[in-house]
């Protein structure tokens, strides 16, 4: 599976916020640290898989979408994942 990671992270964000998620609420679930979140939200740290689904999981992103992630679609305010 190839997805961008900057993508991944704003669209990460996105569905955390509508959701009305903290990132150390966000953290706790996952089992992993608010600033892992911070990190991958902004694009600088490339998750594992692992991560990356408990993530999806939790922020309703459909994972077999990622690979066809557009920047067009993270940015529009309308993203259906």
């Amino acid at each position: 599976m190839y997805y961008s990671v900057e993508l991944f992270g704003l669209l990460l964000r996105r569905h955390r916020e509508n959701k009305r998620l903290s990132r150390e609420y966000l953290a706790e679930l996952c089992d992993i640290s608010d600033r892992c979140i911070s990190n991958i939200e902004r694009g600088k740290s490339d998750p594992k898989l692992s991560t990356v689904l408990k993530l999806c999981r939790e922020c309703d992103i459909d994972v077999g979408k990622l690979s066809e992630l557009k920047a067009e679609e993270v940015y529009s305010r309308t993203v259906k994942m």
